[in-house]
């Protein structure tokens, strides 16, 4: 079944179609969470809300053929008000601006297929090298594997400017850890 007939079941009211929205995206919606907060409490509080919200407002929700876009935009929004509100910040621009932690799970990944541990060091040293906004775009570009208008939608930015982010990230990740391991590691995606 497809994003889109599986949300329309769900705006329908089946309840079987929830807990499979919930299933499908509940791991990767609190992995994208934890690129803006640590706080385990705040981001599972915020994804239940997230969802509680969804059946509430079941009725009212618009389609979308891509259920993961949509609930990433709609829980990026949330923790970003949640956070901002912990930390007092006074703007929703210098909430956007904490630190996106990101533990790549592409670190993950080269683990799993065993590189050696001087690739995993530099790949992970690398990716500091590589600004908030630059880490978030390629998480969400291949990890996520999101096109670059989903990507558009979830960071609120238009669509050059997120090709401009993931390609002088990209050149960045190619300085600092050279070609080969950045071929590498993008296989290994």
């Amino acid at each position: 079944m497809n994003d889109l007939e599986l949300w329309r079941r769900l705006r329908g009211g089946d309840q079987k179609a929830l807990k499979e929205v919930y299933d499908m995206c509940s791991g990767n919606l609190a992995n994208y969470a934890k690129k803006f907060t640590q706080d385990t409490e705040l981001i599972e509080d915020a994804i239940h809300d997230l969802f509680v919200f969804i059946w509430q407002k079941k009725e009212n929700l618009n389609d979308t053929d891509s259920i993961i876009k949509y609930l990433c935009v709609s829980l990026r929004r949330e923790i970003i008000r949640r956070v901002s509100k912990t930390l007092n910040v006074t703007s929703f621009e210098n909430a956007e601006n904490n630190d996106f932690e990101f533990s790549l799970s592409v670190e993950d990944m080269i683990i799993q297929n065993e590189t050696n541990e001087s690739n995993k060091l530099k790949l992970k040293e690398a990716f500091k090298e590589l600004s908030n906004r630059q880490r978030e775009a390629i998480y969400l570009k291949y990890y996520e594997e999101m096109s670059y208008d989903q990507i558009c939608e979830v960071m609120e930015i238009n669509y050059q400017s997120v090709r401009n982010l993931i390609s002088k990230g990209i050149i960045v990740l190619k300085k600092v850890i050279g070609l080969v391991i950045l071929l590498i590691s993008v296989l290994i995606w």
